[in-house]
């Protein structure tokens, strides 16, 4: 994984939003890594959302936190091999038809940017499959793993 992934500076207050419906799949990837972040990172600047399908519900939550980054965690279809993780541009998803998300993602984005004044950033794992009721993949068990990894080195010290 990229080590620049993310340019947040030791000092940041962050939110971090899980998103995703485990009943679909590799789409459950954003709600496992911050349940899994929630085991390994206790941290006062560190807010971990698990935000399951319906992100906005947490825009309060989020705004009281003042944080400096948010960063939402989800799955996306950006082409590449399933589980590969990538930072999005939330335009270049707009109107995918996998979503599960009642609001898109990238007005929720803008939403929490005007709101905030806080950096917005969409990390994406590449699905495979998001049908209902199908397991998670794989590969994108993997993207998890690895993410959770990165993010754990990455905000282990704030």
């Amino acid at each position: 994984m990229n080590s620049n992934l993310l340019n947040i500076p030791s000092d940041a207050q962050v939110a971090i939003l899980g998103v995703g419906s485990e009943l679909r799949g590799d789409d459950a990837a954003g709600v496992k890594v911050v349940r899994n972040l929630k085991e390994k990172l206790d941290s006062p600047k560190l807010l971990l959302i698990d935000a399951g399908s319906v992100p906005e519900n947490f825009t309060s939550k989020v705004r009281n936190f003042n944080p400096t980054h948010i960063i939402l965690i989800d799955a996306v279809d950006f082409g590449e091999e399933p589980g590969k993780i990538a930072h999005v541009n939330p335009e270049d998803i707009v109107g995918q038809v996998t979503s599960t998300h009642r609001l898109p993602l990238s007005i929720l984005m803008n939403y929490l940017r005007e709101r905030t004044g806080a950096e917005v950033i969409l990390i994406g794992i590449q699905s495979a499959q998001v049908k209902m009721g199908s397991e998670m993949t794989a590969q994108v068990e993997d993207g998890v793993r690895e993410l959770v990894g990165f993010l754990t080195r990455k905000f282990g010290s704030l």
